[in-house]
Order: structure tokens, then sequence, then C-alpha cells
């Protein structure tokens, strides 16, 4: 879809203090072998505030950097993939009700990885439909924490991180433009991360013990073959990115920087580089190895880091790419039209690079 008149006007973030990689290694926490295999230098953790505080954190500065009213948001969604503190529970209300409040909708968006950039395309497509909204919150958050889940063991070719995110969209004005963005999705991949031999469950982990990504994967890859999986997911992804790049009327060779996931390095080869046929320097993959992947939110930490640390020109069109198991796609081409002054101490991502 093509967009007109969408704009980026704010962005905000909540990364807590990174905790080596290394070090978990060491303590038999981190597989070695996934150590040296996937590359990654530190994952963040919070020992303090729940995904949906986080998000209200990211919420505000979004907020205060947009120039944006409370009044001016017509549409808030939460991107959030694991627990967000209660169990049948509204967490979209509750970031609504302590970022800009109001009687806009208020709407919870699982989507897992994915989920911060299918919030883009769904602000958008609800801006672009409605000529009196001025402006939409979109943010992210979430925490991996035992006994549910273990951020270095759960999964394989990436380890998962705390943080929080938020991007507020807005008509009219703001500092980039959303020239394009496409969701698709192939459900032939879904069974990925579905437990099929343990069947379904009546309650949430059901046994006590951390979630099994890695071993639900492991036995689909044998199943189906890992040929199957990549030719799938890389022409989903190829097919995605070529229908947003058309449409928003550039190709990969005018893209100045490429957003993607916050993955392993192997995982990022075979899964975005290859097929992208682009360099790792073109990628923020420095800062995400240091980050890990904080759930639906890489991509609008990325953007944010890439404006934060000043990499970003007047001009320069970015490509953010959103993957989630399922399998689903969201790409975007966002066109920079001037570069907003967040350095300082309130540069969180840059914060997270120095200390890590």
């Amino acid at each position: 879809m093509r967009w007109e008149d969408i704009h980026i006007a704010g962005l905000g973030t909540h990364l807590p203090a990174p905790m080596s990689a290394e070090q978990a290694r060491d303590e038999g926490r981190y597989p070695a072998d996934e150590f040296e295999e996937n590359q990654l230098l530190s994952a963040l953790e919070s020992d303090d505030l729940s995904a949906v505080d986080m998000a209200v954190v990211a919420g505000r500065q979004a907020m205060v950097r947009s120039g944006r009213a409370a009044e001016d948001i017509a549409l808030v969604l939460h991107a959030a993939m694991y627990h967000q503190g209660e169990d049948f529970w509204t967490p979209a209300s509750y970031v609504q009700r302590h970022t800009v409040a109001g009687t806009a909708p208020a709407i919870h968006v699982d989507h897992a990885s994915n989920g911060g950039m299918a919030a883009l395309e769904l602000g958008a497509s609800w801006l672009a439909s409605r000529t009196e909204a001025e402006a939409a919150l979109l943010t992210t958050g979430d925490r991996y924490a035992l006994p549910g889940f273990d951020r270095w063991y759960s999964d394989s070719g990436q380890v998962f991180a705390d943080g929080a995110t938020a991007l507020v969209l807005s008509r009219g004005s703001g500092f980039a433009r959303l020239l394009a963005s496409n969701s698709t999705s192939d459900p032939e991949l879904e069974d990925a991360y579905r437990d099929v031999e343990g069947g379904f469950t009546l309650v949430p982990h059901p046994t006590g013990k951390p979630l099994d990504l890695r071993g639900r994967k492991s036995r689909y890859m044998k199943r189906v073959g890992k040929e199957f999986v990549v030719d799938r997911l890389v022409a989903g992804l190829l097919a995605n990115t070529e229908r947003t790049l058309a449409e928003a009327e550039t190709s990969m060779d005018r893209i100045a920087r490429v957003v993607v996931p916050n993955v392993g390095r192997e995982l990022l080869e075979w899964e975005f580089l290859t097929p992208y046929k682009i360099d790792v320097d073109r990628t923020v993959w420095e800062w995400g190895r240091r980050t890990c992947h904080i759930g639906g939110g890489d991509q609008f930490a990325g953007l944010t880091y890439l404006l934060e640390s000043g990499q970003l020109r007047p001009g320069d069109q970015v490509l953010v790419v959103g993957v989630g198991i399922g399998f689903s796609w969201t790409t975007a081409v966002i066109s920079v039209d001037e570069v907003p002054d967040w350095s300082g101490p309130d540069a969180g991502t840059l914060r997270l690079l120095d200390a890590a």
C-alpha cells in the first residue's frame, strides 16, 4: 500500500541494562556452540519494570518527541508477544491510561515478533481512512523471565531481551514520511512453533518448566526439512519486499539503511543478508547484537538508534523489516525529511551501545 500524508512524528524506547552473553555462556546458561554461532554480545534484562510499564515510559517519550497533544491520538495499539503481567486483562488499555488517556480505541496486537510492524500498517490504515483522525500511538513491550521463559535457552538462533518501544504516526507533519508498507503471511509454516507432539493445553505452562521453543523447531525441521523452511521464508520475504519497494517507487540500491530483526549472525545471513544481497553494515546488527530480540519492538528501536546516532540524513530512505512466526512479514519504506535532535542524555539506544 502506498501512503499519502502519513508521517512518523516521534519515537521512544525503554531499554534496560545489557547482560553479558559471554557471562551467560561461562555460567552454563547459554549453549557454547550457539554463543559462537550467533555472535551475540548481550541481552537486555529488566530487574524492575513490567512489560507494560516499560511501554508506558517509551510511549511518553515518543509523545514528547512528537510534539503532539494527548487529545490528538485517535488510536492506541500495543503489540506484545509474551506475558504482560496479568492474565485475562487488557494491557493496551493500561498503556493508554498511563500515556494519553482519552476515549480513543486501545487495541492489543498479538502478532509475535511482527507485532510492532503490523501495528504500523494498521495505524496507517486507520489514519488514512478517517479524515478526522490526526495521530496514533503505537507501543511494544515484553519481558521474558523465568520460570516461564529462559531468554538464553528457550529458543535457538536468537536470544530474547526485555524492552519497550513506541512510535507516533501522524497526518500532516513529522520528521519522516511512510511511503509504503505491506503485510503478508504463509500459514503453511504456522506449526514451526507449535508443539505438534504435545498437543494443545488447557492452561499456560502446565509443566511449570520454561517454554521449549527450540525443541518444537527442531522436531519441525526433522518433519519438513530445513530446505523447505528456508525456501518459503526467503520467498515470502522477497515477495513482500519487492511489492513495498515498487509501491514506494524506489529500489534496493536507493535504500540507505535496512532495519531487520535482532537475530543471531547465521540467521541474519541466510534470512536477510543473502536474499537482499546486502552487507551487514547496511543493517543495524552491530547495535542489535548488543540488544537482542525485544519481540515486536526491534524495528522501532532500530530506527530510533539510527536517528539518535546521527546515521541518517534528510532524503535517506530506510527499509524496515518485520518477520513473525505464523509466518508473517511486514515491510515499510520510510523517507527522512529532517533529522530530529535526540542526542545527549535522552538517547537511550546510545547508552545501551556504550554500556555493552
